[in-house]
């Protein structure tokens, strides 16, 4: 009888020991499984945005209290509007974008359709009408920077561009991530996209030069260069 009291105890002590490394195991693997599908969505998202910047569409916005139309892009070191042809719908309608950071790390994002008239005032009742918007990447301090050509064909990064005034998009668009604090586990990285529609005058209509638009000043370039000169400006 001794030796199966034994025998019984220990087996209890061995199925305990079991069940607790079990559920320990199970948990950190639960832990690994969501970090890995966190990292999936923001590189998703990461990339999106890159596509998204790189597809800016010259679109002709008339606001109402202007009456010629035009070009729409409104970037500042903190806020991003501009009209793509990409679309998370994977649709062939062109939509408005809109990328804010905010004062409390990370970055709001808003994708609308396009519709005619003051694109800032259907941006602004969509927010407006936003009850909690999703905050993306709240462990870094986000800015934009707009990397531009000036009259001496020399490069260099702007903090705001506004294409109303310019007329013209910047080459392409940088959006840096700090971290707050200092982590092992992460770094601090940018994300760059060339703009490829460029311009040296104003569009008369919202012709899609891509889809059949026909003549336009604005064009794309047939193929990627070969070499990249902007690198250095990128660091």
């Amino acid at each position: 009888m001794l030796e199966l009291l034994i025998a019984v105890s220990l087996s209890a002590v061995l199925m305990t020991v079991l069940v607790v490394g079990l559920n320990g195991i199970t948990r950190d693997w639960g832990k690994t499984g969501n970090k890995l599908d966190n990292s999936i969505d923001d590189s998703l998202l990461l990339l999106q945005l890159e596509k998204a910047i790189m597809g800016t569409y010259p679109y002709l916005s008339r606001e109402s209290s202007v009456a010629e139309e035009e070009l729409f892009f409104n970037g500042s070191k903190m806020e991003l509007s501009w009209v793509s042809t990409v679309s998370p719908a994977r649709n062939s309608s062109l939509n408005l974008w809109h990328l804010a950071a905010d004062e409390n790390n990370g970055f709001k994002l808003n994708v609308l359709p396009v519709s005619s008239g003051d694109l800032t005032k259907q941006l602004d009742k969509a927010q407006s009408a936003e009850k909690e918007p999703i905050r993306y990447f709240k462990d870094y301090k986000v800015s934009l920077h707009y990397l531009v050509e000036t009259t001496n064909q020399h490069k260099e990064w702007k903090t705001s561009w506004s294409a109303k005034d310019e007329e013209k998009f910047p080459l392409g668009v940088k959006i840096q991530f700090k971290l707050d604090n200092e982590s092992e586990q992460k770094l601090d990285f940018y994300v760059f996209s060339f703009i490829r529609v460029h311009t040296s005058e104003k569009r008369t209509s919202n012709s899609n030069p891509f889809f059949g638009g026909g003549n336009s000043p604005f064009t794309a370039p047939d193929t990627a260069p070969k070499s990249n000169p902007l690198l250095d400006l990128l660091k």
